[in-house]
């Protein structure tokens, strides 16, 4: 059911209660901060912008929760100036956020989180750490979030080989970072999510990272989806950048919907978002 509707064998007899999720990934922050030429001063303003925008669609969609589903900073080496502007967006959009690291900003020795205290800046984040998995549960909201975080330097990481099944929340979702194998997905050396981990999952969505484009794919009876780079190079429809906004509605269905950072484009449904059927 990759089309996000109800679970036959768990849709309970009470409705759930609904809310609306936010889910990026890749924003890159920090990629341009070393550069003293001046020369990429530009798109350093530019990358900032583009997680200013999806903090903004945040707000103007009033999300009750924010996931930020792997590297959200370049490298270890950001500098302070990014890790704050990035606290600071984190804190304006005012719900519980949750940030799984991914390859770029991974958890361990020399981890970019340990730099300095984002969450005295933003009270309401959490920064997933655990490399075997670990669970976030929000009050208020009957939700469960399951994650596993990368190590540096860790290829053979799989985020979602023996995931938990389902606990005792309304509503249960997981996050990974990882590239999905599939024939038509390209060649990648590490990392590797395959259609076969997610057939565990009881859960009522996936939300990844690692892919620049935004996309749906196939996952069992699961809806599963790259959120897409906020910055990116290889966006759908020729713009640089999209997040998506996600509705659990009260009985059971999960929809997606497209929101883009450029100007004047328009935001897709559920079904216009690229789909890659599985193999």
């Amino acid at each position: 059911m990759p089309c996000g509707g109800p679970r036959d064998d768990r849709t309970m007899t009470e409705a759930r209660r609904p809310f609306r999720l936010l889910h990026t990934s890749d924003v890159h922050l920090g990629t341009f901060d070393f550069d003293r030429s001046g020369r990429w001063d530009e798109r350093r303003e530019q990358s900032e912008d583009r997680f200013r925008r999806v903090v903004d669609v945040g707000i103007a969609e009033r999300v009750d929760v924010f996931v930020i589903a792997g590297d959200f900073f370049d490298n270890a080496r950001v500098s302070e100036e990014t890790l704050r502007f990035a606290a600071e967006q984190i804190a304006r959009i005012e719900v519980p956020t949750v940030i799984v690291p991914g390859n770029h900003d991974h958890v361990g020795k020399n981890s970019v989180y340990d730099r300095i205290d984002l969450t005295s800046i933003a009270p309401k984040l959490t920064i997933t750490r655990s490399v075997e998995g670990e669970t976030v549960a929000f009050e208020g909201l009957d939700l469960e979030l399951w994650a596993r975080s990368h190590l540096e330097h860790d290829p053979d990481f799989s985020p979602f080989i023996d995931a938990p099944g389902r606990g005792d929340a309304p509503w249960h979702i997981a996050v990974g970072h990882g590239h999905y194998w599939h024939p038509r997905s390209g060649d990648h050396p590490s990392f590797h999510i395959r259609e076969e981990h997610f057939t565990s999952l009881d859960y009522d969505y996936v939300a990844l990272g690692h892919w620049e484009q935004q996309t749906r794919i196939a996952a069992g009876d699961l809806l599963a989806a790259y959120s897409g780079a906020p910055d990116g190079h290889a966006s759908i429809l020729g713009e640089s950048g999209r997040v998506l906004v996600v509705d659990f509605q009260r009985e059971g269905t999960v929809r997606l919907t497209s929101h883009p950072l450029d100007e004047g484009a328009r935001i897709l449904s559920h079904d216009e978002i690229p789909f890659l059927q599985g193999s």
